[in-house]
């Protein structure tokens, strides 16, 4: 990356623009920064060390976004991602694609070329070395732009970016910093009011800068919504990543134990309701469980909370989704609203938490005429759905999840193992994206927010895994940090092993090695009859590479090895890792294909 001489007024009484930034960091409870070094960045690097924040240096740039994403993710608020100018930006590209994709409030700082050496609008390809335009390539993954072209805005353009993150609809926002900006003398005192040079977001964000909790709720809407949830005979709750985001975990059970209703959950909503929870059906969709489609299939009313409805959950025929219900949705963007793929019956335009407030106001006893648990307008206790019950659990012993027994070594006896050897443990579960991470949704127990998953939703990016539990574990210390990788998907960035061992962290890594590509390989499989790119991979031997990084690391290809295996992996009082060589024939089954409905997932056991 290209180098640079810093000025010596950074040390010194005179303030620079750099210096703008790492203040902001003090206001905003920033402690760490992620980040992956070069020239144009470093003098917000120095600022922010003079004010005590710790510094992350990952190995890659995508592995410091992750780690940035992951600790706004369980946090709940922005975190900070650094990388210089040019292969440092389109480098974080990915990882700030994912924080847009899955909601995440991620402060994404990038370093700048000069003013006067940027391209502007020039007719020539580039301007100063290692350009980029960060503004136009980050446009559409970002809710907010800014670039400021003096240091006096800088103040001004990171206040903006830390409230855009959490207004509306949470998710990245770009500060790019050309090197004359950070490197400015600030006037004394800062002047205020004055505009700042910013590119405005690519999406039109909804009810951009207001409090989730000023969104004002039509009460007659939730008179009604509360008046069908205790007339419906057969509902389902449809949880999304929305609940979690909104930090509404709590009422959504309440609401669950008030009423009785069945839940399901999208990928990233798992954990909403705790797994063991004898109302959970864990999640529906594509890689689902066909017991949470049939649910959802015969249901007579889905309220559906904080999530997008697209077509990993719905299938490829929306008009079939929930044919016979009536669809409530609870959502904070206007937009997914408006371009829903899936017809929506009521429509309430708010926060989750605050929807699921009003809503246990009208069910609970007292609430009010007609709404209340003893009223005469067809409310009704948890004991009236005794027969949707029953039916939902004949669908759990007809379709329960299986696999064959004997043979090659099966990667689900693996997930259950390691479930049950960290029961009632605080754990964080991470996952990259493969057949990997399905078989741990289905089989891994979450219950947010003290065993929260972590994985890549909306983006489905290879590669989220290590990086993400590092970042994980530096968040969470105290936690137990599992991460679940396919080996595909850990070759992407396996080179943040090496974050590991420096930091000397605890995740322990679980390694799910069918020498396949399997979820792709499928699909080509199941299509084409041929899998030429993802079947048959030559792989390393994954234990004997953590080993070289001084990581304990065992290997496994019997299942009556993975309980000791996994054992020894979890007392290790630092870095492990289990090399798990499974069948490269076992595949996601059920399925949800393409033309077919949520009753009808493949094979159907008719």
């Amino acid at each position: 990356m290209e180098g640079s001489t810093l000025a010596s007024d950074t040390s010194s009484a005179t303030r620079i623009g750099a210096d703008a930034v790492a203040d902001a960091f003090v206001r905003h409870g920033i402690e760490r920064i992620h980040v992956f070094p070069g020239g144009t960045i470093a003098p917000v690097f120095v600022a922010a060390l003079e004010r005590g924040i710790e510094i992350f240096t990952a190995r890659h740039e995508q592995g410091a976004g992750y780690a940035a994403l992951a600790a706004a993710r369980l946090r709940g608020r922005p975190e900070v991602a650094m990388a210089t100018s040019g292969p440092g930006v389109t480098n974080l590209v990915t990882p700030v694609a994912d924080a847009y994709f899955d909601s995440t409030p991620l402060l994404v700082i990038t370093g700048q070329v000069g003013t006067k050496d940027m391209r502007g609008e020039r007719p020539i390809r580039q301007g100063g070395f290692q350009e980029v335009d960060t503004v136009g390539l980050m446009r559409p993954i970002t809710k907010l732009q800014l670039q400021p072209h003096a240091p006096e805005e800088v103040a001004e353009a990171i206040e903006l970016a830390f409230q855009a993150c959490v207004d509306g609809r949470s998710g990245p926002v770009l500060l790019d910093l050309p090197m004359d900006v950070q490197r400015g003398t600030l006037p004394e005192p800062p002047p205020r009011g004055r505009s700042v040079s910013h590119s405005a977001a690519h999406t039109a964000e909804p009810r951009q800068g207001r409090s989730l909790s000023s969104l004002p709720l039509d009460p007659e809407l939730l008179d009604l919504v509360a008046q069908r949830l205790c007339q419906a005979r057969r509902p389902v709750i449809l949880a999304g990543q929305g609940v979690l985001l909104a930090r509404a975990h709590i009422e959504l059970r309440a609401l669950v134990d008030a009423l009785g209703i069945p839940v399901s959950h999208s990928l990233l909503g798992l954990g909403a309701l705790p797994s063991e929870h004898p109302l959970a059906l864990g999640y529906h969709g594509h890689t689902g469980n066909q017991y949470a489609g049939m649910a959802l299939h015969e249901a007579d009313l889905v309220l559906v909370l904080g999530s997008r409805l697209d077509v990993r959950q719905t299938g490829s025929l929306p008009d079939r989704f929930a044919p016979g219900a009536l669809i409530v949705r609870v959502e904070l963007d206007t937009g997914e609203l408006e371009h829903s793929r899936v017809r929506s019956d009521i429509a309430l335009l708010g926060d989750v938490r605050q929807v699921l407030l009003g809503l246990l106001e009208r069910v609970g006893t007292g609430a009010g005429p007609g709404m209340g648990a003893g009223s005469e307008a067809g409310a009704r206790t948890a004991a009236d759905l005794r027969e949707w019950h029953a039916r939902i659990a004949a669908w759990r012993e007809r379709f329960r999840l299986s696999w064959q027994e004997g043979g090659a070594l099966k990667p689900q006896p693996i997930v259950l193992a390691a479930n049950r050897l960290t029961a009632g443990e605080e754990v964080v579960c991470v996952t990259g994206v493969g057949s990997h991470q399905h078989w741990v949704a289905r089989h891994f127990s979450l219950d947010f927010p003290r065993r929260p998953l972590l994985t890549s939703g909306g983006h489905g990016a290879m590669g989220y895994d290590l990086p993400t539990a590092v970042g994980a574990q530096l968040a969470r210390p105290a936690a137990r940090v599992l991460c679940f990788v396919g080996d595909g998907s850990l070759q992407i960035n396996i080179q943040e092993l090496a974050s590991v061992v420096e930091h000397d962290l605890p995740v322990k890594l679980i390694v799910l090695d069918n020498r396949r590509l399997g979820i792709v390989s499928q699909f080509q499989l199941q299509n084409w009859e041929t899998d030429p790119t993802c079947g048959g991979k030559w792989n390393p031997d994954f234990a004997a590479i953590a080993r070289a990084y001084g990581i304990p690391s065992w290997t496994v290809a019997r299942e009556e090895d993975i309980e000791g295996a996994l054992a020894r992996m979890l007392a290790e009082p630092g870095p492990a890792l289990v090399h798990c060589l499974i069948d490269p024939a076992e595949d996601i089954v059920p399925m949800l294909l393409a033309g077919q409905s949520m009753d009808r997932m493949w094979p159907y056991d008719a």
